[in-house]
Protein backbone atom coordinates (compact mmCIF):
# COMPACT_ATOMS: atom_id res chain seq x y z
CA UNK A 1 0.00 0.00 0.00
CA UNK A 2 1.46 3.44 -0.92
CA UNK A 3 2.56 5.61 2.00
CA UNK A 4 0.35 8.55 1.03
CA UNK A 5 -2.68 6.25 0.89
CA UNK A 6 -1.88 4.88 4.37
CA UNK A 7 -1.65 8.40 5.75
CA UNK A 8 -4.95 9.27 4.07
CA UNK A 9 -6.73 6.31 5.67
CA UNK A 10 -5.22 7.15 9.08
CA UNK A 11 -6.25 10.79 8.73
CA UNK A 12 -9.78 9.78 7.78
CA UNK A 13 -10.09 7.42 10.74
CA UNK A 14 -8.78 10.08 13.14
CA UNK A 15 -11.24 12.57 11.70
CA UNK A 16 -14.06 10.06 12.18
CA UNK A 17 -13.05 9.48 15.83
CA UNK A 18 -12.92 13.23 16.48
CA UNK A 19 -16.36 13.62 14.90
CA UNK A 20 -17.84 10.87 17.09
CA UNK A 21 -16.20 12.40 20.18
CA UNK A 22 -17.65 15.81 19.30
CA UNK A 23 -21.15 14.37 18.88
CA UNK A 24 -20.92 12.55 22.22
CA UNK A 25 -19.42 15.54 24.08
CA UNK A 26 -21.78 18.18 22.68
CA UNK A 27 -24.75 17.46 25.04
CA UNK A 28 -22.44 17.50 28.07
CA UNK A 29 -20.84 20.79 27.02
CA UNK A 30 -24.27 22.27 26.31
CA UNK A 31 -25.54 21.32 29.79
CA UNK A 32 -22.45 22.85 31.43
CA UNK A 33 -22.97 26.08 29.47
CA UNK A 34 -26.65 26.16 30.49
CA UNK A 35 -25.71 25.80 34.15
CA UNK A 36 -23.62 28.98 33.90
CA UNK A 37 -26.31 31.08 32.19
CA UNK A 38 -29.32 33.03 33.39
CA UNK A 39 -32.85 32.08 32.40
CA UNK A 40 -32.94 34.83 29.78
CA UNK A 41 -29.67 33.71 28.24
CA UNK A 42 -30.87 30.11 28.05
CA UNK A 43 -34.07 31.11 26.26
CA UNK A 44 -32.33 33.54 23.90
CA UNK A 45 -32.31 32.82 20.16
CA UNK A 46 -29.90 32.42 18.50
CA UNK A 47 -28.03 30.63 21.32
CA UNK A 48 -25.39 32.67 23.12
CA UNK A 49 -21.96 31.07 23.25
CA UNK A 50 -20.24 34.21 24.57
CA UNK A 51 -21.77 35.37 27.86
CA UNK A 52 -20.97 36.40 31.42
CA UNK A 53 -21.01 33.13 33.44
CA UNK A 54 -22.79 33.01 36.78
CA UNK A 55 -22.81 30.55 39.69
CA UNK A 56 -26.24 31.70 40.86
CA UNK A 57 -27.84 28.47 39.66
CA UNK A 58 -25.60 26.37 41.91
CA UNK A 59 -26.33 28.68 44.86
CA UNK A 60 -30.06 28.26 44.32
CA UNK A 61 -29.56 24.50 43.89
CA UNK A 62 -27.92 23.99 47.29
CA UNK A 63 -29.66 26.78 49.24
CA UNK A 64 -31.66 25.04 51.99
CA UNK A 65 -33.59 28.26 52.70
CA UNK A 66 -35.91 30.09 50.39
CA UNK A 67 -33.91 31.81 47.68
CA UNK A 68 -33.99 35.57 47.99
CA UNK A 69 -33.84 38.09 45.20
CA UNK A 70 -33.16 35.86 42.21
CA UNK A 71 -34.46 35.70 38.69
CA UNK A 72 -36.46 32.61 39.74
CA UNK A 73 -38.54 34.30 42.42
CA UNK A 74 -39.05 32.23 45.59
CA UNK A 75 -37.59 28.79 44.97
CA UNK A 76 -36.50 26.11 47.45
CA UNK A 77 -34.52 23.19 46.04
CA UNK A 78 -32.08 21.92 48.73
CA UNK A 79 -30.35 19.58 46.28
CA UNK A 80 -27.83 18.42 48.89
CA UNK A 81 -30.44 16.16 50.51
CA UNK A 82 -31.09 14.00 47.40
CA UNK A 83 -27.34 13.88 46.72
CA UNK A 84 -26.82 12.41 50.20
CA UNK A 85 -29.72 10.02 49.56
CA UNK A 86 -28.11 8.78 46.34
CA UNK A 87 -24.71 8.33 47.99
CA UNK A 88 -26.21 6.33 50.89
CA UNK A 89 -28.42 4.19 48.65
CA UNK A 90 -25.81 3.49 45.98
CA UNK A 91 -22.98 2.87 48.45
CA UNK A 92 -25.19 0.70 50.67
CA UNK A 93 -26.33 -1.30 47.64
CA UNK A 94 -22.73 -1.95 46.58
CA UNK A 95 -21.69 -3.08 50.08
CA UNK A 96 -24.64 -5.47 50.44
CA UNK A 97 -24.07 -6.83 46.93
CA UNK A 98 -20.40 -7.49 47.67
CA UNK A 99 -21.21 -9.27 50.94
CA UNK A 100 -23.77 -11.51 49.26
CA UNK A 101 -22.54 -11.65 45.67
CA UNK A 102 -18.87 -12.56 46.11
CA UNK A 103 -19.60 -15.75 48.12
CA UNK A 104 -22.31 -16.66 45.60
CA UNK A 105 -19.87 -16.09 42.74
CA UNK A 106 -17.27 -18.23 44.48
CA UNK A 107 -19.72 -21.10 44.89
CA UNK A 108 -20.78 -20.87 41.23
CA UNK A 109 -17.15 -20.81 40.11
CA UNK A 110 -15.63 -23.50 42.32
CA UNK A 111 -18.33 -25.85 43.60
CA UNK A 112 -20.13 -28.59 41.67
CA UNK A 113 -23.75 -28.08 42.65
CA UNK A 114 -26.90 -29.29 40.86
CA UNK A 115 -28.30 -26.94 38.22
CA UNK A 116 -25.37 -24.53 38.70
CA UNK A 117 -25.69 -22.91 35.27
CA UNK A 118 -29.47 -22.65 35.59
CA UNK A 119 -29.08 -20.86 38.92
CA UNK A 120 -26.48 -18.52 37.44
CA UNK A 121 -28.69 -17.56 34.50
CA UNK A 122 -31.69 -17.20 36.81
CA UNK A 123 -29.74 -14.63 38.84
CA UNK A 124 -28.61 -12.84 35.69
CA UNK A 125 -32.19 -12.76 34.43
CA UNK A 126 -33.16 -10.29 37.16
CA UNK A 127 -30.71 -7.78 35.65
CA UNK A 128 -32.58 -7.76 32.34
CA UNK A 129 -36.12 -7.96 33.72
CA UNK A 130 -38.25 -4.81 33.28
CA UNK A 131 -38.00 -2.70 36.42
CA UNK A 132 -41.76 -2.06 36.49
CA UNK A 133 -42.36 -5.79 36.98
CA UNK A 134 -40.50 -5.46 40.28
CA UNK A 135 -41.68 -2.01 41.37
CA UNK A 136 -45.44 -2.40 41.01
CA UNK A 137 -45.80 -5.49 43.27
CA UNK A 138 -43.28 -4.12 45.79
CA UNK A 139 -45.07 -0.78 46.16
CA UNK A 140 -47.92 -2.24 48.21
CA UNK A 141 -45.59 -4.65 50.03
CA UNK A 142 -43.24 -1.87 51.08
CA UNK A 143 -46.11 0.25 52.38
CA UNK A 144 -47.53 -2.70 54.32
CA UNK A 145 -44.27 -3.63 56.07
CA UNK A 146 -42.99 -0.08 56.58
CA UNK A 147 -40.11 -0.08 54.09
CA UNK A 148 -41.53 2.58 51.79
CA UNK A 149 -39.31 5.69 51.68
CA UNK A 150 -36.56 4.17 53.84
CA UNK A 151 -32.88 3.64 53.15
CA UNK A 152 -33.20 -0.03 54.07
CA UNK A 153 -36.02 -0.57 51.60
CA UNK A 154 -34.21 1.26 48.80
CA UNK A 155 -30.94 -0.62 49.35
CA UNK A 156 -32.86 -3.88 49.38
CA UNK A 157 -34.73 -3.27 46.12
CA UNK A 158 -31.59 -1.91 44.42
CA UNK A 159 -30.14 -5.41 44.69
CA UNK A 160 -32.15 -6.20 41.58
CA UNK A 161 -29.72 -3.90 39.75
CA UNK A 162 -26.44 -4.46 41.57
CA UNK A 163 -26.41 -8.05 42.87
CA UNK A 164 -26.62 -9.95 39.53
CA UNK A 165 -23.70 -7.94 38.15
CA UNK A 166 -21.54 -8.60 41.22
CA UNK A 167 -22.34 -12.32 41.17
CA UNK A 168 -21.47 -12.76 37.49
CA UNK A 169 -18.39 -10.54 37.51
CA UNK A 170 -16.97 -12.11 40.67
CA UNK A 171 -17.64 -15.57 39.23
CA UNK A 172 -15.70 -14.66 36.09
CA UNK A 173 -12.82 -13.22 38.12
CA UNK A 174 -12.61 -16.29 40.37
CA UNK A 175 -12.58 -18.63 37.37
CA UNK A 176 -9.62 -16.64 36.07
CA UNK A 177 -7.62 -17.47 39.22
CA UNK A 178 -5.79 -20.82 38.90
CA UNK A 179 -7.38 -23.39 41.16
CA UNK A 180 -3.95 -24.86 41.84
CA UNK A 181 -3.20 -21.94 44.17
CA UNK A 182 -6.12 -22.84 46.43
CA UNK A 183 -5.31 -26.54 46.29
CA UNK A 184 -1.69 -25.86 47.28
CA UNK A 185 -2.82 -23.76 50.24
CA UNK A 186 -5.24 -26.50 51.29
CA UNK A 187 -2.46 -29.09 51.14
CA UNK A 188 -0.40 -26.85 53.46
CA UNK A 189 -3.20 -27.07 56.02
CA UNK A 190 -5.09 -23.83 55.31
CA UNK A 191 -8.80 -24.04 56.02
CA UNK A 192 -11.30 -23.04 53.30
CA UNK A 193 -12.22 -19.78 55.02
CA UNK A 194 -8.57 -18.78 55.31
CA UNK A 195 -7.94 -19.69 51.68
CA UNK A 196 -10.74 -17.38 50.59
CA UNK A 197 -9.81 -14.49 52.90
CA UNK A 198 -6.03 -14.55 52.48
CA UNK A 199 -5.57 -15.87 48.94
CA UNK A 200 -8.68 -15.43 46.80
CA UNK A 201 -9.84 -12.00 48.00
CA UNK A 202 -6.43 -10.27 47.59
CA UNK A 203 -6.24 -11.59 44.04
CA UNK A 204 -9.80 -10.41 43.42
CA UNK A 205 -9.18 -6.89 44.74
CA UNK A 206 -8.64 -5.12 41.35
CA UNK A 207 -11.63 -6.84 39.82
CA UNK A 208 -13.90 -6.17 42.79
CA UNK A 209 -12.96 -2.48 42.79
CA UNK A 210 -13.83 -2.21 39.12
CA UNK A 211 -17.07 -4.14 39.58
CA UNK A 212 -17.99 -1.96 42.57
CA UNK A 213 -17.51 1.21 40.54
CA UNK A 214 -19.61 -0.22 37.73
CA UNK A 215 -22.56 -1.22 39.92
CA UNK A 216 -22.30 2.06 41.86
CA UNK A 217 -22.84 3.92 38.58
CA UNK A 218 -25.81 1.67 37.75
CA UNK A 219 -27.36 2.38 41.15
CA UNK A 220 -26.55 6.11 41.00
CA UNK A 221 -28.34 6.62 37.67
CA UNK A 222 -31.40 4.50 38.43
CA UNK A 223 -34.67 6.40 38.17
CA UNK A 224 -37.71 4.12 38.23
CA UNK A 225 -37.10 2.50 41.63
CA UNK A 226 -36.52 5.82 43.36
CA UNK A 227 -39.55 7.40 41.71
CA UNK A 228 -41.97 4.67 42.81
CA UNK A 229 -40.61 3.61 46.21
CA UNK A 230 -39.37 6.83 47.82
CA UNK A 231 -40.44 10.35 48.66
CA UNK A 232 -38.21 12.09 51.20
CA UNK A 233 -35.42 9.58 50.49
CA UNK A 234 -35.61 10.19 46.73
CA UNK A 235 -32.29 10.08 44.81
CA UNK A 236 -30.92 12.83 42.60
CA UNK A 237 -32.52 11.43 39.45
CA UNK A 238 -35.98 11.94 40.96
CA UNK A 239 -35.05 15.34 42.44
CA UNK A 240 -34.13 16.57 38.97
CA UNK A 241 -37.57 15.61 37.70
CA UNK A 242 -39.19 17.90 40.28
CA UNK A 243 -37.55 20.89 38.59
CA UNK A 244 -39.53 20.14 35.41
CA UNK A 245 -42.63 21.96 36.61
CA UNK A 246 -45.10 22.56 33.75
CA UNK A 247 -45.85 26.07 35.02
CA UNK A 248 -42.24 27.08 35.74
CA UNK A 249 -39.04 26.99 33.76
CA UNK A 250 -35.94 26.42 35.86
CA UNK A 251 -33.74 25.13 33.05
CA UNK A 252 -30.47 26.70 34.30
CA UNK A 253 -31.02 25.30 37.82
CA UNK A 254 -31.85 21.89 36.38
CA UNK A 255 -28.71 22.06 34.23
CA UNK A 256 -26.70 22.82 37.36
CA UNK A 257 -28.27 19.77 39.01
CA UNK A 258 -27.31 17.64 36.00
CA UNK A 259 -23.72 18.89 36.24
CA UNK A 260 -23.56 17.91 39.92
CA UNK A 261 -25.16 14.54 39.16
CA UNK A 262 -22.62 13.83 36.42
CA UNK A 263 -19.68 15.13 38.45
CA UNK A 264 -19.85 12.40 41.11
CA UNK A 265 -19.55 9.44 38.68
CA UNK A 266 -16.88 11.26 36.64
CA UNK A 267 -14.76 11.85 39.77
CA UNK A 268 -15.13 8.20 40.81
CA UNK A 269 -14.14 6.97 37.35
CA UNK A 270 -11.07 9.23 37.27
CA UNK A 271 -9.99 8.10 40.72
CA UNK A 272 -10.55 4.40 40.01
CA UNK A 273 -9.79 4.33 36.29
CA UNK A 274 -6.86 1.94 36.66
CA UNK A 275 -8.88 -0.51 38.75
CA UNK A 276 -11.93 -0.13 36.50
CA UNK A 277 -9.99 -0.99 33.34
CA UNK A 278 -8.20 -3.92 34.97
CA UNK A 279 -11.37 -5.15 36.64
CA UNK A 280 -13.44 -5.11 33.47
CA UNK A 281 -10.78 -7.05 31.56
CA UNK A 282 -10.20 -9.73 34.22
CA UNK A 283 -11.47 -13.05 32.98
CA UNK A 284 -11.75 -11.84 29.39
CA UNK A 285 -8.77 -13.91 28.19
CA UNK A 286 -8.18 -17.37 29.58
Amino acid sequence: MPIHRSYGIRFGLNLLVLGCAAVIAFPVVWIVLMSLKTQGQVMAWPPQFVFQPTLENFRVLFDAAQSGATSYGSLKVDFLHPVINSVVIALGSVIVSLLAGVPAGYVLARKDIPFKEDIAFFILGFRFAPVLLVVIPLFNVFQAIGLYDTYLGMIWVYQVITLPMIVWLSRSYIEDIPKDIEEAAAMDGAKPVRVVLHIVLPLLKPGLIGASLLVFLLAWHNFALGLMLSSDKAPVTVALLKLLNPGLQFYPVMAAGLVVTMAVPVILILLGQKHLERGLTMGAVK
